[in-house]
């Protein structure tokens, strides 16, 4: 019995959730992409490897980590970009617009053109086909697409984030990605 909490010290330590899955048209996510002001992240420089997104708080599952920011172009650029120039293969996003059109976001240059004084997290985020801790979803933010990564599961603060490029699929370039609208 010497273990056992206290039920009125547990209510007072009692924090709500914060909150899961912000709708799409939210205010926040706009200021957020906007302002590339993304909490909870920091860039670590990993010895041979390069900068990787780290967090510096929990994520709770559902919840939007960080978006996809670049230049939008068309699909074919970002094929020929992709066949042409392999350094740069690796910061393309390829999607189908609520238009059907074929986009593509292109971040090969470290620093946008609007935020020239910020180096944007979704562009650092490594690939992993088996230790996956975010989803990218397509996005509008007044009519912009914007590609969004949410948290498969809860993610503890300290840890790599990570995604599936999707690179070895045949639904590479936008053919057949899971991006739908939210």
């Amino acid at each position: 019995m010497e273990n056992v909490p206290d039920a009125a010290e547990v209510v007072k330590d009692w924090k709500p959730p914060r909150s899961i899955q912000a709708p799409a048209g939210s205010k926040s996510i706009r200021r957020m992409s906007r302002r590339q002001c993304w909490k909870g992240l920091q860039l670590m420089d990993r010895e041979g490897k390069g900068l990787r997104v780290v967090t510096s708080r929990p994520f709770a599952c559902g919840e939007v980590i960080c978006d996809f920011h670049g230049r939008l172009i068309s699909r074919d650029e970002g094929l020929e970009i992709q066949q042409n120039n392999q350094t740069q293969a690796g910061h393309l996003f390829f999607f189908t617009s609520k238009n059907g059109l074929d986009m593509c976001l292109e971040a090969h240059e470290e620093r946008c053109a609007c935020h020239p004084n910020k180096t944007t997290f979704g562009r650092q985020i490594k690939h992993s086909a088996k230790r996956t801790n975010l989803s990218p979803r397509l996005h509008f933010v007044e009519d912009d697409p914007v590609i969004l990564f949410m948290a498969t599961r809860d993610i503890q603060t300290g840890e790599e984030i990570r995604y599936d490029y999707g690179d070895h699929r045949r639904s590479y370039a936008g053919d057949g990605l899971d991006l739908t609208p939210s």
